[in-house]
């Protein structure tokens, strides 16, 4: 089952012909999910699980060239793999991935199930760790997280 869509990011979307009316037409977008290995567990990846990353990675990057928007590839690249990461390293059921581009903005979702507030870690360099969200927020233009806990957003200027 997908990941469900929080109010924050927009609706569901789809690919439409470039001739649709401006009015009707609907934007690019991509909705996948990640069954979690029972092996990973709170602050654990198992071997299974530390794959996932990396075909998110290649999935958003052929998305995004398959879009005309390979300006956004490298900071897509970077936002999807560490909010995949910390959802299999600190969330709770399957991961899902969400991504959506409008006119103005590139939006990335990812759910974990976990409904504990994520927390930007310790980015001193002797910690090898906690670094995820402080990259997000360093890169994406805005970052939060749903109501609920269990999903986290973030966005680039598609501009």
């Amino acid at each position: 089952m997908p990941p469900t869509v929080t109010g924050r990011v927009g609706q569901a979307v789809m690919r439409t012909d470039a001739t649709t009316d401006s009015r009707l037409r609907t934007h690019p977008g991509l909705s996948m999910f990640f069954v979690r290995d029972r092996g990973s567990t709170g602050g654990v990846i198992a071997e299974a699980d530390r794959a996932a990353p990396r075909r998110a990675r290649v999935i958003v990057r052929a998305e995004l060239r398959c879009w005309g928007r390979p300006e956004l590839v490298e900071s897509a690249e970077l936002l999807v793999t560490e909010l995949v990461t910390n959802a299999f390293q600190h969330g709770l059921g399957d991961v899902g991935l969400r991504m959506c581009l409008t006119k103005t903005r590139l939006l990335i979702e990812v759910r974990d199930g976990s409904h504990h507030l994520p927390v930007p870690g310790d980015a001193t360099l002797d910690v090898e760790n906690g670094r995820g969200l402080i990259l997000v927020a360093a890169l994406a233009d805005r970052w939060g997280v749903s109501d609920d806990g269990t999903t986290i957003w973030c966005s680039l200027s598609a501009e």
